[in-house]
């Protein structure tokens, strides 16, 4: 079954990886000689956009010029780089299916260009794929870059690693995007799309003022009770729809993007207003206890499944163009669990 949350990422192997690099970047640009040919769809950046310097987890990054082939090791970068017109010549392997990872409400935005490069960093970064794509920009915002790996790969291109200011996978999306258009230089054009997208999460806020202030968390089956901390995007959309994170319950400060409790833990779901669930039913002990809550007799939770198909895949997401997406699909869910009328089914998302 595809899994829903991030791996921890490997180390990649010290000095003797860090050594590699150059000779990397050599093999992966013998083509001639020249310059790296652009990447289809390249746009052009706004005046005034560089140089930049883009701070992050290990620094800072100085970008001279618009960057013409962008390998993203993060696992959502691309969505923001194609709302901006640009497409990537790789992306990183996540969960669910879709010709290089370009999903629907992506895809129009990619016309005829070449679908980008598919990487896997299951068993850590794959280096000589990464070089071998001659890439002028590495860029992982939603990601979980070490040092080293953020060091390997600068010694193949500039390398924009993660915020640093929270937790791993843990960024606000409007932050990563804008990060993202800062790196191809066309930060206005992804404002205005930023703004568009709060708007729409604004209204549908307003629309639905019985949200305001009651819990809500997205949890899921996974070594027992898996809880989605108050910075996973899953929990920042929540709140920006105008739910708070139950803290009292799981605490404020969880480690990297959440926290696995134990089983009996599912208990304290009795006292979450909604429970967004992810995979109800791949844990057949957390859904018994489940079972036994309040919060499931009031009919206060439903469930997003690999069944959804891009649905599923879009709540995870959590980009300038998969929001919109979900928006339409989520809210009458969540409108339907917060009511607390058990007679009030959720609505099935269209896949």
């Amino acid at each position: 079954m595809n899994d829903v949350r991030p791996s921890r990422r490997q180390l990649l192997a010290g000095l003797s990886a860090l050594a590699l690099a150059p000779a990397l970047v050599a093999c992966g640009d013998d083509s001639g000689g020249g310059s790296a040919e652009a990447a289809p769809g390249a746009q052009k950046s706004e005046q005034g956009a560089f140089p930049v310097t883009i701070e992050h987890k290990y620094g800072s990054t100085k970008l001279e010029k618009a960057p013409e082939r962008v390998v993203c090791v993060g696992l959502t970068e691309q969505d923001a780089l194609l709302a901006l017109g640009i497409v990537p010549v790789g992306v990183t392997k996540w969960f669910g299916d879709a010709p290089g990872f370009i999903f629907p409400w992506a895809v129009d935005l990619l016309g005829d260009a070449e679908l980008p490069e598919v990487l896997e960093d299951t068993n850590g970064l794959e280096v000589e794929k990464i070089a071998a794509l001659r890439p002028d920009l590495i860029i992982g915002q939603y990601a979980g870059l070490k040092k080293k790996d953020y060091e390997l790969l600068s010694a193949i291109a500039p390398t924009v690693a993660q915020p640093g200011d929270y937790a791993d996978y843990g960024a606000p999306w409007d932050e990563m995007a804008m990060n993202v258009a800062a790196a191809v230089g066309q930060p206005e054009k992804m404002q205005a799309l930023v703004d568009d997208v709060k708007k729409q999460i604004a209204d549908q806020a307003a629309a639905h003022p019985e949200f305001k202030g009651m819990s809500a968390a997205v949890v899921t089956g996974y070594e027992g009770l898996f809880v989605y901390g108050p910075e996973d995007p899953r929990s920042r959309m929540l709140v920006d729809l105008g739910f708070t994170f139950p803290s009292e319950l799981f605490g404020s400060d969880m480690d990297e993007f959440g926290e696995s409790l134990s089983t009996e833990r599912v208990s304290d779901l009795d006292k979450v207003g909604v429970a967004v669930w992810l995979d109800y039913e791949s844990d057949p002990a957390a859904k018994k206890v489940f079972e036994q809550t309040t919060t499931e007799q009031e009919g206060r939770w439903f469930d997003i499944a690999e069944e959804d198909g891009d649905y599923y895949v879009a709540h995870s997401f959590v980009t300038p163009l998969s929001i919109p997406y979900v928006l339409e699909r989520y809210v009458p869910q969540l409108a339907a669990a917060a009511d607390g009328d058990p007679s009030t089914v959720p609505p099935e998302a269209a896949a």
